[in-house]
């Protein structure tokens, strides 16, 4: 239980910086998600993350976070070299509502954006 609530802390902690430190440009200006809006339980979560082209991208962070589950994929981006598409998958996840959270970052690592979106992932009946 106490790992959970470690996680479930992360997360709450994490969306509000995210919220409260973007910068001038949008969550649409540089990066948007795409996601399922609902999954079955052990399900794979594929996260398609869309991105305006900018020698500025530079990283890249995607947060997927419930009360019980918490999962990151972080990458270097190649600025005007980066694919405009990039897939994020978190493997199997376990029943629940999750937030995630995509955010870009410049090279001295300032937020240029971010978005985020809702998951619900629904537990299987009769395994």
């Amino acid at each position: 239980m106490k790992t959970c609530l470690n996680r479930w802390w992360r997360a709450a902690i994490l969306t509000t910086a995210l919220m409260s430190l973007g910068g001038t440009l949008g969550a649409e200006d540089v990066v948007k998600l795409h996601v399922l809006p609902t999954l079955g339980e052990k399900d794979d979560l594929l996260v398609q993350v869309r991105l305006t082209k900018s020698a500025d991208n530079q990283f890249m962070k995607v947060v997927a976070a419930s009360s019980s589950y918490y999962g990151s994929s972080e990458m270097v981006l190649d600025g005007q070299g980066t694919s405009p598409v990039t897939n994020v998958k978190f493997r199997s996840l376990p029943a629940g509502w999750y937030e995630v959270i995509g955010a870009v970052y410049d090279g001295q690592y300032h937020m240029r954006g971010s978005a985020r979106t809702t998951v619900l992932v629904v537990a299987r009946v009769g395994n």
